[in-house]
């Protein structure tokens, strides 16, 4: 800690003037009450000092306490790539997932949780890190990944920029019943910033075929899954019942491995989409190059299909795959939304709604 140095000079300063006294039984003798020197500069200002020392020590830990506290609160806010967060005087920004960095044009940025303050030069800040904003302070905080979720406390202003907005189409879905959120207690649960795994691939092909309600109730038919836990075993089961999904492999004790917490790779999730538009595996598309074949059936872009090839993939881009393709053409031409509407698994006025006040275009 600073300034312990002036605490010392002012109890000398204090004791010099006879402001502190001492009984006698705590130095010299009873004949002598006068404080004996050698006890006054080894034993009582080190004592004094250290205790007032402590004080101040634990004052600051509570002072930092109450500023993380404080960051706790506040507005929490679904960000994506190249929107701006300007920060000024007394506002802060947490950062709770995704990527950012800050560019500080004037005044300091404090990194409370670090308890030191940014350089001037731009540069990424932590998540779950609490930044302040001092006094004539204007910082910028920048959106490097594709989404993210910050929470902010005080003024801010936002500049949006036109990337694709993967929360608003992950809102849509949502909202039509075909996408949910983790028990994450931020950012609506969506963790868009996190690969997904092989079951909540599966999770999503089911709602998108309309066969969700049907998997929750199939009771099984005695296949045993290695890796499946009880609350998904029922997807696994009715999936690999229905020839949606082969697992990876059967174990030594005669298991289907699932991989339920394995990575979904793009061309696993691809799949599942051209499976729910109705193509079939071998005559219309390989599991191997199920990006291309897509691409060549027109169920995806040319930008999708190099957004696939070229860059991580995360649940962003699986809310995207399955926004977008819920108006693509199904092999017989007719469109994945109104099958989904016509069994009841999707309330058309809801999904009419939903989609209208979206304006992301395709890559």
């Amino acid at each position: 800690m600073k300034h312990k140095e002036p605490v010392a000079l002012l109890l000398v300063g204090a004791l010099l003037s006879g402001v502190v006294t001492v009984g006698a039984s705590e130095a010299g003798s009873a004949g002598d009450p006068l404080i004996a020197l050698n006890w006054l500069k080894n034993t009582f200002i080190p004592n004094t000092v250290s205790d007032s020392n402590d004080r101040v020590d634990q004052e600051f830990n509570d002072l930092t306490q109450q500023l993380l506290s404080a960051g706790a609160s506040g507005t929490e806010l679904r960000v994506k790539r190249g929107d701006v967060l300007w920060m000024e005087n007394g506002s802060s920004l947490t950062p709770l997932a995704g990527g950012l960095e800050v560019a500080v044009s004037t005044g300091t940025i404090v990194d409370v949780t670090a308890g030191k303050e940014l350089p001037a030069t731009s540069g990424n800040v932590a998540t779950d890190h609490r930044y302040l904003a001092a006094e004539e302070t204007r910082a910028a905080f920048s959106v490097t990944s594709d989404t993210a979720v910050v929470r902010l406390t005080g003024q801010y202003r936002f500049s949006p920029s036109g990337e694709t907005d993967y929360n608003a189409l992950a809102d849509a879905l949502k909202t039509m019943g075909l996408f949910q959120g983790s028990d994450v207690p931020y950012g609506s649960g969506y963790e868009l910033e996190a690969a997904p795994t092989r079951i909540q691939g599966l999770i999503m092909f089911l709602r998108l075929l309309g066969e969700e309600k049907a998997a929750l109730a199939y009771p099984g038919s005695g296949i045993t899954f290695a890796d499946v836990p009880e609350w998904a075993l029922p997807y696994v089961a009715y999936a690999y019942d229905k020839g949606y999904t082969k697992g990876q492999e059967i174990d030594d004790k005669w298991q289907v491995v699932f991989g339920t917490q394995d990575p979904l790779a793009p061309r696993d999730y691809v799949t599942f989409l051209l499976r729910a538009l109705g193509y079939h595996e071998t005559a219309d598309f390989q599991w191997l190059t199920a990006v291309a074949d897509a691409q060549n059936l027109k169920v995806l872009t040319d930008g999708e299909a190099a957004l696939l090839t070229d860059q991580p993939f995360l649940r962003a881009q699986v809310a995207y795959l399955s926004y977008f393709a819920l108006s693509a053409k199904r092999a017989d031409g007719t469109l994945l939304l109104d099958s989904l509407t016509a069994v009841g698994a999707v309330d058309g006025n809801t999904a009419k709604d939903a989609m209208n006040g979206l304006d992301s275009q395709r890559l």
